[in-house]
């Protein structure tokens, strides 16, 4: 069981695309900046996603050594820095995305919509499950 969900997981990230140059944690911090208002505090990315600052410090070096990501000093203090996703992050996030929701389309239109929607509650209950 355990080996068809990492089957599963490692096919989806398979299938995002040749041009993904990062991992998918990595994509996970890209995403989150793409899709909430930012510009964003590096803390607060850890906070969301339940990991360690130091381990969001070695997610943005990645981002930003591919040009996905850039650093913004803070106008209100010049200490801190913001960091949002740049023009090239934000293509490659819509790439991924329009890939990942064509798949999805493909699962759903081979499951059907009642086992497609089956399959998705459960994965949510998954994630709220982990995710604590």
């Amino acid at each position: 069981m355990n080996a068809e969900i990492m089957r599963f997981c490692r096919v989806v990230m398979r299938n995002a695309g040749d041009d993904m140059p990062i991992r998918a944690s990595q994509f996970a911090v890209l995403s989150i900046m793409c899709t909430t208002p930012g510009p964003h505090v590096p803390a607060i990315l850890a906070e969301t996603l339940h990991v360690s600052k130091a381990m969001i410090s070695a997610h943005l070096a990645v981002l930003i050594e591919h040009g996905l990501v850039v650093r913004v000093p803070s106008p209100e203090d010049g200490r801190s820095v913001y960091v949002m996703p740049s023009k090239r992050g934000k293509d490659l996030f819509n790439k991924i995305s329009q890939t990942n929701n064509e798949k999805m389309n493909l699962i759903k239109s081979k499951l059907g919509t009642k086992k497609f929607d089956m399959f998705v509650r459960l994965i949510t209950q998954v994630n709220q499950i982990i995710d604590k």
